[in-house]
């Protein structure tokens, strides 16, 4: 028994009006634009103090959930979308040490990305991959600026699959593995070898085989993903090499 119960945590009262707050937000309880009640009265509601009210509300609209306006009051926001992107790039982050699961999440988006794209695709979205992937041949020489372009060639999939969700989430997934991306493109011949990979996804979709542009898209992610895991691999055993320096140093 002792083994199953989690011990209670004590939860500082800002922390939970904070979470009520969001709650009634989401659930349409505090409607979009709708002007919250006033301080005095959130004090009585809540039976807390006002600096506990004041740590509350700062962190709601820190969150882009409320805005305060002097004087008129604090009035609920309609960008809802933008608070989900943030909280999704958050814990994405959060979870950014087990790279693992960053490979697989980005693989099973961009692939099914890929199909939507191909089967959505049009002259002008294939002229668009055609000008990114000129400006990558371009680019051999600049590493900043090819990998500005490959994220574009990928962002650009994403638009085309018309579909909101999926071009938030793919800006977070770039967001997080930028970083990475930026470590790769320095590994001898792998922009060269990225050119080839984005220019069998690019035929494919002309094509317009939907089949074939997800698994050139798959081969792509599993290709450049082992190489992150194997730079991962290398600086966690760099890091377990190097020698602890003593308190004296």
């Amino acid at each position: 028994m002792n083994e199953v119960i989690k011990k209670v945590k004590r939860v500082p009262i800002s922390q939970n009006v904070t979470k009520q707050l969001i709650d009634l937000i989401m659930s349409g309880e505090l409607a979009t634009g709708e002007k919250l009640p006033s301080e005095r009265k959130l004090m009585d509601y809540f039976d807390i103090g006002r600096s506990s009210l004041r740590e509350a509300i700062k962190a709601v609209e820190v969150l882009g959930l409320i805005e305060v306006r002097v004087p008129e009051g604090t009035f609920v926001t309609d960008n809802l979308g933008e608070f989900f992107t943030k909280h999704l790039a958050l814990m994405s982050k959060i979870g950014l040490d087990n790279i693992e699961e960053l490979i697989e999440a980005r693989l099973t988006i961009e692939a099914q990305i890929a199909v939507i794209a191909a089967q959505k695709a049009t002259d002008e979205d294939i002229e668009t991959l055609e000008n990114i992937m000129k400006q990558l041949n371009n680019s051999l020489d600049d590493n900043q600026k090819f990998q500005q372009w490959d994220l574009a060639f990928h962002k650009t999939l994403a638009e085309m699959s018309r579909n909101s969700f999926l071009i938030q989430v793919m800006k977070i997934l770039q967001d997080i593995t930028s970083l990475w991306i930026s470590k790769t493109i320095t590994m001898e011949n792998i922009k060269e070898i990225a050119i080839r990979q984005h220019g069998s996804i690019l035929s494919a979709l002309k094509a317009n085989d939907v089949r074939k542009t997800e698994e050139e898209m798959r081969y792509h992610v599993r290709f450049v993903s082992d190489l992150l895991l194997k730079i991962d691999e290398k600086e966690q055993f760099s890091e377990t090499a190097e020698p602890k320096k003593s308190l004296k140093d």
